[in-house]
């Protein structure tokens, strides 16, 4: 279901390879865990942004509170793709 996600989140190393090959390619495939935390991550900030929209259209008001929410979710998204990219 969410291998389209595992796909973009697959890292792809080249590595000169013994001989006989040129080169070799090297998936480092996250794992269903890691996978499953992003997926859940973007379905929180859509749910977040929506429920901007809604406060924005139905009070007239920005709302600080699901602001802060939603940059908590970018924060954590950005945070688990980066932490991951560097170990």
């Amino acid at each position: 279901m969410l291998d389209w996600l595992k796909e973009k989140l697959t890292k792809r190393l080249v590595q000169a390879a013994p001989e006989g090959r040129r080169i070799r390619v090297v998936e480092d495939v996250p794992s269903d865990r890691f996978v499953l935390l992003v997926a859940l991550m973007v379905t929180f900030f859509a749910g977040l942004i929506g429920l901007e929209v809604v406060n924005m259209v139905v009070f007239r008001q920005w709302s600080e509170t699901v602001f802060n929410g939603i940059m908590l979710i970018v924060g954590t998204i950005v945070g688990a793709v980066w932490g991951r990219s560097e170990t």
